[in-house]
């Protein structure tokens, strides 16, 4: 049996960034079952993600670079406050949406949303050209949220349901926010730097909230909690971004966006098959045509053959 190293780089490159996203999509199903089984709040969770990946990566982040990693380039120690900021709103968001409208639809909303709303903002904010796909991506991701919005296992969550909408849409927005602000930050900081000194800002700005928001439940249910926010502090996030990062040096950007669309629907999946969150065919057309809208804008007219 080859190993994996000795694999061609294009094949470790597809399998890493393919991993990455199979390890994403479990935050939201595994949060699910925290926020079902305790009082534990969201932005406790997201917290403890921030707190506890921010050491991994500087850790990681000093071996490659040595003191070096601490000599932020001149003018960047702004938009790694504003990087960490913007991490603080997604994971309290996303979360909060998980908990109210469940993993699978607060996955597909917050993240299927995401690249339409930066390919707005870099029309309206950068002067960014408006292309043709974008035009039709636009209409068909308002469609397919609608779709999946009205569907009638959604509507059958009730007043949760618009509360837990708006956290989601909310997260996809300022994640929108963190991809624009990421792509400034991209060409003059190492994607170390990035993840640790920008989790770190995040966790402080969460901080305040998970601690206002009954920290108690986290010890009442530590029997839970404890093992649920180091798996998802460890795995997906640490090991996940690790294995994005590789993954990106091997193989090209439109095998990477497509690549990263198994995110969404993966925990679509898992929360279907683990949870119950069926999304019914209405609300199974609404996520296909929203992962077909990230797909026009994230994936060039004529992809390239991986390097």
């Amino acid at each position: 049996m080859m190993a994996f190293d000795q694999l061609p780089a294009a094949v470790r490159g597809t399998a890493l960034i393919a991993f990455a996203a199979a390890l994403w999509s479990t935050t939201g199903v595994v949060s699910r079952v925290l926020f079902d089984h305790t009082d534990v709040s969201p932005f406790a969770v997201a917290f403890a993600r921030l707190a506890l990946a921010a050491p991994a990566f500087i850790g990681i982040g000093m071996a490659a670079m040595g003191r070096g990693f601490f000599r932020l380039p001149a003018g960047t120690g702004r938009w790694m406050i504003a990087l960490g900021l913007a991490q603080a709103g997604f994971q309290g968001g996303y979360l909060a949406g998980v908990k109210l409208i469940g993993a699978g639809l607060a996955t597909l909303v917050t993240l299927c949303l995401a690249p339409i709303l930066v390919a707005l903002l870099a029309a309206l904010l950068l002067g960014e050209r408006l292309t043709p796909r974008v035009l039709v991506a636009l209409p068909t991701a308002i469609l397919g949220t609608a779709m999946l919005v009205v569907s009638p296992q959604a509507l059958a969550l009730g007043d949760g349901l618009w509360l837990g909408l708006a956290a989601a849409m909310g997260a996809a927005l300022v994640y929108a926010a963190f991809t624009l602000i990421g792509r400034y930050a991209a060409a003059r900081v190492h994607p170390m730097q990035t993840a640790g000194f920008g989790f770190g800002a995040g966790a402080l700005a969460l901080l305040p909230l998970a601690l206002a928001t009954d920290p108690g439940a986290v010890a009442d249910g530590a029997a839970l909690a404890v093992p649920v926010m180091l798996y998802i502090a460890l795995v997906p996030t640490t090991l996940g971004y690790l294995c994005f990062f590789h993954g990106l040096r091997h193989t090209t950007a439109t095998a990477s966006s497509i690549l990263v669309l198994l995110e969404p629907l993966g925990a679509a999946l898992l929360a279907w098959a683990l949870l119950g969150e069926a999304l019914g065919p209405f609300g199974l057309l609404g996520a296909l045509l929203l992962t077909g809208a990230v797909y026009l804008i994230t994936v060039p007219g004529r992809p390239s053959a991986p390097s």
